[in-house]
This record gives C-alpha cells, structure tokens and sequence, in this order.
C-alpha cells in the first residue's frame, strides 16, 4: 500500500545503543534550547491560532 514503508530498514540493537550513547552525550546550551522553543512556537503555534482566528471571524460575520 505504501512504498516508502517497504523501503524502511530495522535498526540493530547495536545501533540503537550507538544512538541511545550519543543522545546522552549531547548537551544542548540554554541559547539553542529557547532558540528551538521559539522556532516551534513560530512554526507551530501561531499559524494555528491564525487559522482558528480566521475560522472564528468568518463564522462570526456569517451568524451574526
């Protein structure tokens, strides 16, 4: 049904550990932390709120 999932490869064990090491091992300053949240926010939370504006302005003028 879907191609892409027939091409997906089973990670090892090994490789699991390798990327479970390498995960605990990277820090992440303050700076890049508050600069990931305020791109998230930017990407995600404020087209979301401007659709349900335009959503609930437009349901707004047709009810009332």
């Amino acid at each position: 049904m879907f191609p892409f999932f027939n091409r997906l490869k089973k990670s090892t064990k090994e490789q699991e550990a390798a990327f479970r090491e390498q995960m605990q091992e990277e820090k992440v300053s303050w700076k890049d932390g508050l600069a990931m949240v305020i791109a998230g926010f930017l990407v995600i939370v404020l087209p979301c709120l401007l659709v349900l504006l335009i959503i609930c302005g437009v349901a707004f003028h047709i009810f009332t």
